[in-house]
């Protein structure tokens, strides 16, 4: 198992932060690589919402399940994910007041080496996921500013 973690100050309120971020229809848009979700299941996130996701990780393509597994409102979303590469996806969310909001993310991940062995090494891995990751927020940060 490894690990990446990351957290970034948005200046929008956490109800807006936490709403965009755990909405699976809205995951492609900011998270790098993430090519669909699709098959989601009910509409509204929440604990046991499941979907299909489809993700290229250099130049793999990875497919499979996600589950919510967490969700309290404007504090924490985690999901679960199962597939070419199993993981739990965690977004921590802290209001900061005057409308700022800082997210935390930690990605803990299982990537078989079958997967790894079309990919790159472990290490040339895990620096590509914590970027991915920092990515990922700088995009969010982006948009939820831009609105």
């Amino acid at each position: 198992m490894a690990t990446a973690k990351a957290l970034i100050v948005i200046r929008t309120p956490v109800s807006e932060v936490f709403d965009y971020t755990a909405s699976a229809v809205n995951g492609p848009a900011f998270i790098p690589n993430l090519n669909e979700n699709t098959n989601i299941e009910p509409e509204e996130p929440g604990v046991n919402q499941t979907f299909d996701w489809r993700f290229n990780m250099a130049g793999a393509d990875l497919r499979g399940k996600a589950e919510g597994i967490t969700f309290d409102k404007d504090k924490q979303v985690t999901l679960r994910t199962t597939g070419d590469v199993n993981a739990t996806w965690d977004y921590v969310f802290e209001d900061l007041g005057d409308g700022t909001t800082r997210v935390t993310s930690e990605v803990i991940y299982d990537i078989p080496a079958t997967v790894v062995e079309r990919i790159v090494n472990n290490k040339l891995l895990d620096r590509i996921n914590q970027h991915t990751l920092e990515q990922m927020l700088d995009n969010l940060k982006l948009i939820l500013e831009s609105e």
